[in-house]
C-alpha cells in the first residue's frame, strides 16, 4: 500500500528538532510503485491501476536496476534540459495513451523520483526505519546512474520557520509543498 501525504493541523515546531525530520518536495506528479522482480517490470498507479507500456522509457531504466527492487516515487514529466519538471497536464496527455508514439515520448519525457524503497532482493524493508531505507535507495540509484529513475532530493531548512517560508514559495518551483518524514 501506499503512505499519503496528509495535511499537518499543528505548529512545526511541536514536532521537535527540524534535523530529527526528512523533508521532500511534494511532486505534482502520478503516486508510483515501479516493481522489478525477476526481470519482470511492473509500474502501479495510487489507484491500482497498471500504467505498464504507457511509459516504456521508465520500464526500459528500471529493466536495468542492479538488484530487484520495488521503489515508491513520483512520476513527471521532465526534460533533461530543464530543472523542473513539466505541469501536471503535459503528464495527463501520455496518461491516456497505452502505448505513446514517438511525438508523445519526445514531447513529454517521463522520470520517476523516487522517495523510498520498499523491497530489495525480495526482502520487505517496510519495518525498517526510514533512514536505513533512504540510504538503500541512494546506494541502489548511484549505482543504477540512470536519470529516468531519481532520488527525490532532500528540501534543507535550519528552522522550522524556513522550512515554511520554502513550503510558501513551492508553486514557483513547480511542487505542490513540502512533504515531512
Amino acid at each position: 500500500p501506499f503512505f499519503l501525504a496528509s495535511p499537518l493541523e499543528t505548529d512545526p515546531g511541536a514536532l521537535g528538532a527540524i534535523d530529527d525530520w526528512l523533508l521532500e518536495w511534494k511532486w505534482d506528479g502520478i503516486r508510483l510503485q515501479l516493481i522489478r522482480r525477476a526481470g519482470e517490470i511492473a509500474l502501479w498507479s495510487r489507484g491500482e491501476e497498471r500504467l505498464d507500456g504507457r511509459f516504456p522509457e521508465i520500464e526500459a531504466a528500471a529493466a536495468t536496476l542492479p538488484r530487484s527492487a520495488v521503489l515508491d516515487g513520483e512520476l513527471l514529466g521532465w526534460r533533461d534540459d530543464h530543472d523542473m519538471p513539466l505541469p501536471f497536464t503535459a503528464l495527463q496527455t501520455r496518461i491516456q495513451r497505452r502505448k505513446p508514439g514517438p511525438k508523445a515520448l519526445a514531447d513529454t519525457p517521463a522520470r520517476v523520483l523516487a522517495y523510498d524503497l520498499l523491497e530489495l532482493d525480495g526482502e520487505d524493508l517496510r519495518a525498517r526505519p526510514l533512514g536505513e531505507r533512504r540510504a538503500l535507495l541512494e546506494g541502489l540509484l548511484a549505482a543504477h546512474r540512470d536519470p529516468r529513475i531519481a532520488l527525490s532530493p532532500r528540501v534543507t531548512a535550519a528552522r522550522w520557520e524556513d522550512a515554511d517560508a520554502l513550503r510558501l514559495d513551492a508553486r514557483a518551483r513547480e511542487v505542490e509543498g513540502l512533504m515531512l518524514k
